[in-house]
């Protein structure tokens, strides 16, 4: 390449965002208060914080693209897995080369994980990314993916695990009272799942989420109990959670709809949970599953299988942002998710608290909001 041509190449490199010149992992912990329990921590009792685990990245010329890693916990070896392992390979590319900066990162990273960390690492880098690339533009992300169907989703509250049928039925209520139409649960037990469904009657659609905790005769069982309940959906029921057999074999008996997802690395896990006949609904979580780039081939790959594209959103950073703008530039527009927790502070104030069961989809460039530093600093990991 001459000189020239080097130029050349800077000049279209800087106007598309530029290079990546810094790259930071921050880790905060939010506490909650909820009378429920938290249903993300299977190893240990969970205190009421939940993670948001930000990935900074800035361009030489002063962009700044906000990505998100799932994580639980004050997980501090994840971020120190993306500060020492992924950060560094990251700095010095063109912004936009988002597709060529992911599989460099996925192929590169192969032997440590197609699932799981890495991924979530890969996934923040590319939501970040993305969140530049509508900044460089001007344009809101949901503009630079085809634009939106609304301006606004409709939310479903995500119930933490209360234990009770007296527990659960109170939260469910108190959902229906705040506007929201649609209610899942995470409670396992029947009695406990009958309560809610109960208390909503005609005023909210329940659907059930348990987490992986049977075998596939135990998944069988729970099916046919829940069978007279009409959930719109059973989500994760058996373990391990890449049995696709076991939720082929559950499907099959057609008294629930079978969802899942949230677990899988990338859109080929998807593929191969269709080709099993294995989901109705597919939920690829954008922090977890490749970030904007995947979900975007999983969304079309569902449209064209007959699978509904609902994605996984048990989270409240930059990622939560993503998914409300590829949800929002879908035409059968997927219901958004929202844990049911009421935090000490809101990294975004009230921007992403829905009202009346919805969630306007932001309108300026990128991602469309902007961390709260404050709310960062005062809860930040050391």
């Amino acid at each position: 390449m001459n000189v020239a041509q080097r130029a050349g190449a800077e000049l279209v490199a800087k106007s598309a965002g530029g290079r990546i010149a810094k790259a930071e992992c921050i880790l905060v912990s939010l506490p909650f208060a909820g009378e429920g329990l938290p249903v993300w921590s299977f190893t240990s009792d969970p205190k009421n914080a939940f993670d948001v685990m930000l990935v900074r990245l800035e361009t030489d010329t002063g962009l700044v693209g906000w990505g998100e890693a799932f994580s639980r916990a004050e997980d501090v070896s994840l971020r120190s897995l993306i500060e020492t392992r992924i950060l560094p390979i990251v700095v010095g590319e063109e912004a936009n080369a988002i597709s060529r900066i992911k599989h460099k990162l996925e192929f590169g990273l192969q032997n440590f994980g197609r699932v799981g960390p890495t991924m979530y690492a890969i996934s923040a880098i590319d939501i970040a990314l993305w969140d530049i690339a509508g900044k460089a533009a001007r344009l809101p992300l949901v503009d630079l993916i085809g634009g939106p169907f609304v301006q606004e989703v409709e939310v479903y509250a995500s119930l933490l695990r209360y234990g009770s049928a007296e527990g659960v039925a109170k939260a469910t209520r108190r959902a229906i009272s705040e506007g929201y139409r649609y209610v899942k649960l995470h409670d396992v037990k029947y009695e406990e799942i009958a309560a809610a469904v109960e208390e909503a009657g005609a005023e909210a659609t329940v659907m059930l989420d348990v987490n992986c905790p049977w075998s596939v005769s135990e998944a069988l069982a729970m099916d046919e109990r829940l069978a007279g309940l009409n959930l719109h959906w059973l989500e994760e029921p058996i373990f391990p959670p890449d049995d696709y057999r076991g939720l082929a074999r559950l499907r099959a008996t057609g008294r629930h709809r079978i969802a899942a997802g949230e677990n899988a690395g990338s859109l080929r896990d998807f593929v191969a949970m269709a080709d099993a006949g294995a989901i109705d609904i597919a939920q690829p979580d954008v922090a977890k599953t490749g970030g904007v780039t995947e979900l975007l081939k999983i969304a079309a790959f569902c449209e064209a299988s007959a699978i509904e594209f609902t994605p996984h959103c048990a989270i409240f950073g930059p990622g939560q942002l993503a998914t409300v703008h590829i949800s929002a530039s879908r035409q059968a527009v997927p219901l958004v998710e929202r844990l049911y927790l009421d935090f000490e502070a809101e990294l975004y104030g009230d921007a992403t608290l829905p009202r009346g069961g919805k969630l306007a989809v932001p309108q300026a460039p990128g991602l469309g909001l902007e961390p709260d530093m404050s709310v960062v600093e005062r809860f930040r990991v050391a």
